[in-house]
C-alpha cells in the first residue's frame, strides 16, 4: 500500500508541477501580449489581466502544495538545525500537524467560498464563474493534506535515500 500511495503522490506532484509551470508560461505570455497590444497597437487586450489573475490563483495554491512536498516551503532552518534530534523530530511533527490543520481549513472554508461565489461571474468573461476559479483553494488544500499524510505516515523514500547517501558520504551511518 505504501508504494502505491507514494507512486500516486508522485503523479499528483508532477500534475501540480505541470499546472504551476504552465501557469507561469501562460501568464508571462499574456502579460507580454497585453503590454504589446497596449503600447504598440494602442488597444488594450481585455483578456490578459483577468486570465493572468486566474492563473496566479492556481499557481499559488498548487505551488504551495508542491513546495510542501519538495520540502522547499518557508521555515526557520536555523531553529531546526540548532535543535537536537528528538526536539527536531517533535518540531517537524508539530509543523506537519499545523499543515494538516491549515489544509483542512482550506478545504472547508475554500469550499464555502466556492459555494458562495459560484453564482458570480467576471465582467470580462461572463461565462466564467468566480467560484470555478476559487476551486484551487479547496483542491490545493486537499492535495497538501494528501502530501502531509504521505510525509507523516509513509516518509518518502527520497528523504530516506538522501539521508543514507549523505551518511555514507560523510562516513557516518544513516
Amino acid at each position: 500500500m505504501r508504494d502505491r500511495y507514494v507512486a500516486a503522490m508522485d503523479k499528483l506532484y508532477l500534475a501540480c508541477v505541470f499546472i504551476c509551470c504552465t501557469s507561469v508560461v501562460v501568464m508571462t505570455t499574456l502579460i507580454a501580449v497585453g503590454v504589446f497590444s497596449r503600447y504598440v497597437l494602442k488597444i488594450g487586450a481585455f483578456f490578459s489581466e483577468p486570465i493572468s489573475i486566474f492563473l496566479a490563483i492556481q499557481l499559488t495554491f498548487y505551488g504551495a502544495a508542491v513546495c510542501y512536498r519538495a520540502d522547499t516551503h518557508l521555515r526557520l532552518e536555523i531553529v531546526d538545525n540548532a535543535l537536537p534530534p528528538l526536539p527536531r523530530r517533535l518540531l517537524r511533527w508539530l509543523i506537519d500537524l499545523l499543515m494538516a490543520g491549515i489544509s483542512v481549513f482550506m478545504i472547508v472554508f475554500g469550499a464555502n467560498l466556492v459555494d458562495t461565489t459560484m453564482f458570480q461571474s467576471y465582467p470580462e468573461f461572463e461565462y466564467v464563474r468566480v467560484g470555478v476559479v476559487y476551486t484551487a483553494i479547496p483542491i490545493g488544500g486537499l492535495v497538501t493534506l494528501l502530501f502531509v499524510i504521505e510525509k507523516t505516515l509513509f516518509a518518502p523514500r527520497s528523504q530516506a535515500t538522501a539521508s543514507a547517501v549523505e551518511g555514507d558520504a560523510t562516513g557516518r551511518a544513516a
